[in-house]
């Protein structure tokens, strides 16, 4: 009876134990914990699943850490969570990529290969090879900074317009025409700007050097500047990043086109089908249209010859434009090849669907050679614009370093027709034909858009241009 009794007391105490006396914690799984006496069957069954769930959940750690290929970079990643519509955020990745070079300090040699690296690495660009470059049409409304930046450019011209043209000559000189600069980023950049914001890191640009470009402009072609102090109205320019062709086109139809008169010599008008086909009037010259574009086409993937044809409609659609507003004025345009780039990450970004090989997938490694094809193509495209609107002076200016063409039978210091002055003006260093890359990237830091010593550069082109516009007025 003793041993008997002794056996229920104990079968009690560990009911009591069981029931009220235990202390759990849970991980994965259930572990009973005793805290005193032998283990028994059930607390070994739970030390058995807890060791197996947490084998389970090693194994899974390691497969998610190690095991999976398809892992998507940093920039993948950040890529999805950018939905708030803006363009600053198709660009946002090459903040990330020289935020990696400048910590990795690279040399300018280096610089490039770790921007084709880390090109891998990105979002497809936005491919624009089908289609039309001549069909005139805006950006999606979801990139409202472009549109914004449209808007505020249209104001611009509203302002200009509305604005009285100066009627005093200085110093007995003669008045210059309004300067119009039309283009995509590189024009827009003259205000420091990028889609009207200050641009981001990866334009590789010191933190004061939007101001420094607009003092460089101020100095050329502003106000207080030689050219500015004697022009019909100060300058107006409406570049905004990213446009190509058929958006510019679109662009000039919707407001960002200047409408107003600047001079008024009513006693010197012509029927208009009697002006078409006089020469080139240079004291009815009211504005001189700097242009460039294309070099966006070639970015997006379109082939060199629709780049040509939409470069070839952008300038029939501006000097059109002009007829229509203006039948009795003659206007004159500076019309740029595309500037060197050699940004070639982006080249190679481009493939798949743009690829050297379609087969292979081989990419592109260079826009050099599509760059060269345009602008080989574009002095027939200046000279059928020559023939078709002849009381207009038309300057093309190149990057080639051939020296200015002296029309055939001209001597120096003599000048046989106005018509002779519409030449290729060769600018040669001026317009960035530099083969040395540490020198190139000096003016263009990353290797497609001007710093502040580029556009300095730069100017020093379009000068000469205008110079050969104005013939010997200046």
């Amino acid at each position: 009876m003793a041993f008997d009794e002794l056996n229920r007391r104990q079968r009690e105490i560990a009911a009591r134990r069981r029931k009220g006396g235990q202390k759990k914690f849970s991980l994965l799984a259930p572990i009973v914990v005793r805290r005193g006496g032998r283990y028994d069957a059930d607390y070994g069954r739970s030390r058995w699943c807890a060791a197996m769930s947490l084998a389970v959940a090693f194994l899974l750690v390691v497969w998610i850490s190690f095991g999976r290929t398809d892992q998507k970079s940093l920039l993948a990643q950040q890529s999805e969570h950018r939905t708030d519509g803006t363009v600053r955020n198709k660009y946002w990745k090459t903040s990330v990529v020289q935020q990696q070079l400048d910590e990795e300090n690279s040399s300018a040699e280096d610089r490039g290969k770790t921007l084709a690296r880390l090109s891998n690495s990105s979002r497809p660009f936005a491919y624009i090879g089908d289609i039309d470059p001549t069909a005139p049409q805006p950006w999606p409304k979801e990139e409202k900074d472009w549109w914004s930046f449209h808007e505020r450019l249209v104001e611009r011209v509203k302002e200009s317009d509305a604005s009285e043209p100066s009627k005093v000559n200085i110093d007995g000189e003669s008045r210059l025409p309004q300067l119009i600069f039309f283009g995509d980023s590189i024009t827009e950049g003259w205000l420091g700007t990028s889609f009207g914001n200050r641009p981001g890191k990866h334009r590789m640009w010191a933190a004061d050097e939007h101001e420094q470009i607009r003092g460089v402009f101020s100095d050329k072609f502003g106000q207080g500047s030689e050219w500015g102090k004697r022009a019909l109205k100060p300058p107006v320019v409406l570049g905004i990043s990213g446009s190509r062709t058929y958006d510019f086109l679109w662009r000039l139809e919707n407001g960002e086109f200047p409408t107003s008169q600047l001079l008024h010599d009513k006693g010197q008008e012509s029927e208009e089908d009697d002006f078409a086909k006089m020469p080139f009037q240079l004291e009815k010259l009211e504005r001189v249209f700097i242009v460039l574009m294309g070099t966006n086409n070639i970015g997006g993937g379109m082939l060199p010859e629709p780049t040509v044809t939409g470069m070839d409609a952008v300038g029939r659609a501006i000097l059109d434009l002009h007829q229509k507003n203006f039948p009795n004025t003659p206007s004159a345009m500076l019309f740029s090849e595309l500037l060197p780039r050699r940004d070639d990450f982006r080249a190679v970004r481009m493939c798949p669907p743009r690829c050297k090989n379609a087969t292979t997938l081989e990419p592109f490694t260079s826009f050099t050679p599509a760059i060269e094809k345009v602008n080989r193509a574009l002095p027939d495209v200046v000279e059928g614009w020559r023939k078709d609107y002849a009381n207009n002076r038309i300057v093309l200016l190149s990057s080639g370093m051939n020296g200015p063409e002296k029309p055939s039978g001209e001597e120096d210091g003599e000048v046989e027709d106005a018509d002779d002055l519409a030449l290729t003006v060769h600018c040669g260093r001026e317009m960035f034909a530099i083969d040395d890359k540490e020198e190139f990237d000096s003016f263009m830091p990353d290797r497609l858009h001007p710093n502040a010593r580029g556009y300095e550069l730069w100017s020093r082109c379009l000068l000469k241009g205008l110079e050969r516009v104005m013939g010997r007025a200046r």
